[in-house]
């Protein structure tokens, strides 16, 4: 079959070519990496051109098939650039060329929806999206009934939802306050569990951001309703609602300045019902990070504090 021909021949071609790229132009001239990287791009477009050739006449087994799912992972990952438009584009030639083999299109369907469920790259999820608008909501799909066809248009329409620069949802901070209210040039929310380690550390890294970029202001939720993990002098609030730490009930705002905070992070808030915001924003693990901007548009999501400067 030619396709798996292809597939070795390029995984011998890519990773060198690539390494000379950068080797020879060293990151001195930009220019001269934007036109070895065009070339690359176009060797990389010709081998794209011919990949999938004998796709067509495929008659192996699919089901739990791990030979074609990894040339399907390595083309999507490797060949094709990590863009929605370019990803969806690729997705409708190769279905169009499989289309006379409903097992073999059926199982390609499968497989990409799964991936991009959990996409590697930053709104790749509309790619999830353009899969349920375009194949699963329209065609008959083996093994698609009426309960998996209701989850996948759920998670489609709250990733539709929190694609990339659509308004990020509401909701209260205080019986006064909302996101909407919070002036900020740049708004992050932080939602994460106090029994979590690496949230520990990604509070650490937002505390270094907000201190070198005042523009910041930080939303941090605790989404774990149990206090127990919390020590009392994290939990102490004022009658005036400011809080020393992070507040056990409600939300407690920390202003700027204080000296005697032992962090720069303005908001805190537990969740003794996080079923809420978990819908809200698709909060499957924690630590999640979103970045909003001066209008409360999402600009970033699910990234490290680390990278938070990169898109300010």
């Amino acid at each position: 079959m030619g396709f798996v021909t292809d597939f070795h021949d390029f995984t011998s071609y890519s990773a060198a070519n690539v390494r000379k790229c950068f080797y020879f132009c060293g990151m001195k001239s930009i220019i001269h990496f934007l036109l070895l990287l065009f070339l690359l791009v176009g060797k990389a477009q010709a081998q794209n051109s011919h990949f999938w050739d004998g796709i067509e006449t495929f008659d192996g087994p699919t089901d739990k098939n791990p030979i074609l799912a990894s040339q399907i992972d390595f083309y999507f990952d490797k060949l094709v650039a990590p863009f929605p438009d370019s990803i969806t584009l690729e997705i409708n030639r190769l279905i169009e060329r499989t289309h006379s083999n409903s097992d073999l299109s059926d199982f390609i369907l499968w497989h990409l929806l799964e991936k991009y469920r959990h996409p590697e790259y930053m709104n790749q999820d509309q790619v999830f999206v353009y899969l349920y608008d375009n194949y699963f909501s329209q065609l008959e799909i083996k093994d698609l009934n009426a309960a998996n066809l209701a989850l996948i248009r759920d998670k489609a329409e709250t990733y539709r939802r929190l694609a990339l620069f659509n308004l990020a949802p509401n909701f209260a901070i205080s019986d006064s306050v909302d996101l909407q209210s919070v002036e900020s040039e740049y708004t992050v929310l932080f939602f994460y569990d106090h029994d979590c380690d690496v949230c520990r550390q990604e509070m650490q890294e937002l505390d270094s951001v907000v201190l070198a970029h005042h523009e910041v202001t930080v939303l941090a939720i605790d989404m774990n309703p149990d206090s127990s993990g919390v020590s009392q002098g994290d939990s102490s609030v004022d009658s005036s609602g400011e809080s020393s730490g992070i507040s056990s009930g409600g939300f407690a705002f920390r202003p700027k300045g204080d000296g005697d905070l032992k962090s720069p992070i303005q908001y805190h808030r537990r969740i003794t019902n996080p079923s809420e915001l978990i819908a809200l924003y698709d909060i499957e693990t924690t630590p999640l990070i979103y970045v909003l901007d001066r209008d409360k548009r999402i600009i970033a999501k699910k990234i490290r504090a680390r990278q938070i400067p990169l898109v300010l």
